[in-house]
């Protein structure tokens, strides 16, 4: 298989040498063209020298003698008359044989080729000393044309076989500079695979080329992966250990209710219990595992407008039904752009923590500076613990949390969703007097 370096360098080698021949052979035949014009116009400027002073002749004097003038250089000159019938056929003293051409009607001068030399040929209406009008044939051998063209044809091809040895070092040179960074990433990625390591590439500072944004975005996704990973061995660790703690007291109430549930009914009633609570929580945990695995995956945001009060508004409803709980709700409604049923969700969490753990009503407050105020008079969270809120399966207070049915995974499940929807949450608490929650929109908000 041949390597991307090795088809760089041959592709802009012949692409380049392609070019090359594009343009001397262009050059050589525009040379060509202007050469033969050139020789043209020499040949009309005699013609018309020739049509002046012919009228002004004597017919008495040898009219041969006169044409023998303007005859060209190593070329010949002949005069026909109206029925194409030679008058006078003149050649130059260097030159023996008779030169042989042609002429194409219509063309301004014919080219042909004798003896390997082009030939140039025109005709020309002269008016002659006897009144009559006759054809003036002068054709000349391009000598010195020929061996230019030659010479320019030698020269082109000598530069064409110079130029390809530095073409291809450049075109290596090339290829090195492109294909180099495409094998670091290869190595690095093999790197990666055998060691299961997320190496990143080095970045030079001040390149913004397509080469340094592959590397950007080569290390971003190492970035991502190696975030992803932790976070999931994470997960699978504080997995295993939470769901131990359920397993281990359902097993325990299990043998219980074997050994003695059949002779006692308030150990059978107690062991049925307690397997029920347990088996409930872990059901719980689950559920909320399977929904951050499902926030984590990518996922389709469905932006519509949404009015923020009646949102709240329905999570309260259903805080009183089946909770009796009162909630409040204050400020002034406001529009916001977002996915409604995320955002209820996200929502949902945060209430239902305070309902959690404080007895006080709790007030949630819109305020048409992008934020949500969500407020409670419940225990507070020690500053210890505030930066460890949305880490999954942290809880504050374990014993409190077995009571209210928390498995540590509704924070986590809330971050992940404003992280979606482009939302910041700022949490303050006072243990003690309460926690404040305030969610930020980063977009505009439109007042109603």
């Amino acid at each position: 298989m041949m390597k991307l370096k090795t088809k760089i360098n041959l592709f802009s080698t012949l692409l380049t040498l392609l070019i090359m021949a594009t343009s001397f052979t262009s050059i050589f035949l525009v040379y060509k063209q202007f050469a033969f014009q050139t020789e043209y116009t020499q040949l009309q400027n005699r013609a018309d020298e020739l049509m002046s002073t012919i009228s002004k002749v004597d017919t008495s004097i040898d009219i041969s003698s006169f044409l023998r003038a303007y005859i060209p250089s190593n070329g010949a000159l002949r005069i026909v008359d109206e029925n194409d019938k030679q008058l006078i056929y003149m050649q130059a003293t260097t030159t023996v044989e008779r030169i042989p051409f042609t002429l194409e009607k219509g063309a301004d001068y014919t080219i042909s080729s004798w003896k390997d030399t082009p030939v140039i040929s025109m005709n020309y209406p002269l008016l002659w000393p006897t009144g009559e009008i006759v054809t003036l044939e002068l054709v000349e051998p391009l000598y010195g044309i020929a061996q230019n063209i030659a010479l320019l044809k030698w020269i082109l091809i000598a530069m064409a076989l110079i130029a390809i040895v530095p073409i291809y070092l450049a075109s290596s040179v090339l290829a090195g500079v492109i294909a180099k960074p495409i094998q670091q990433l290869t190595t690095t990625m093999q790197q990666n695979i055998k060691t299961n390591r997320y190496e990143q590439l080095p970045l030079k500072e001040n390149k913004k080329d397509e080469i340094a944004e592959m590397t950007t975005t080569y290390n971003a996704l190492m970035h991502r992966l190696e975030d992803n990973y932790m976070k999931q061995q994470q997960f699978v660790g504080n997995a295993s250990h939470e769901l131990k703690t359920p397993l281990t007291v359902i097993e325990s109430y299990a043998k219980l209710l074997q050994r003695r549930g059949f002779q006692n009914e308030q150990v059978a009633y107690e062991a049925l219990t307690a397997i029920t609570k347990e088996t409930a929580n872990m059901q719980d945990m689950i559920t909320q595992m399977l929904q951050l695995a499902s926030v984590n995956e990518t996922i389709e945001i469905n932006l519509a407008t949404t009015h923020i009060e009646p949102l709240l508004q329905e999570i309260t409803a259903t805080m009183q039904q089946a909770y009796a709980r009162e909630v409040r709700i204050q400020g002034q409604n406001f529009i916001l752009t977002t996915d409604a049923v995320k955002l209820k969700q996200l929502l949902y969490i945060f209430v239902d923590n305070a309902r959690k753990y404080s007895e006080q009503p709790i007030i949630i407050t819109m305020k048409p500076t992008k934020q949500i105020i969500i407020q409670d008079e419940g225990q507070g969270i020690p500053k210890k613990d505030l930066p460890h809120l949305f880490e999954r399966f942290y809880r504050v207070d374990k014993a409190r949390s077995r009571k209210t049915g928390g498995t540590g995974l509704g924070l986590a499940i809330a971050k992940e969703l404003a992280d979606l929807l482009n939302l910041d949450i700022e949490v303050n608490s006072t243990v003690g007097v309460g926690t404040t929650i305030t969610i930020s929109a980063k977009e505009v908000i439109i007042r109603e």
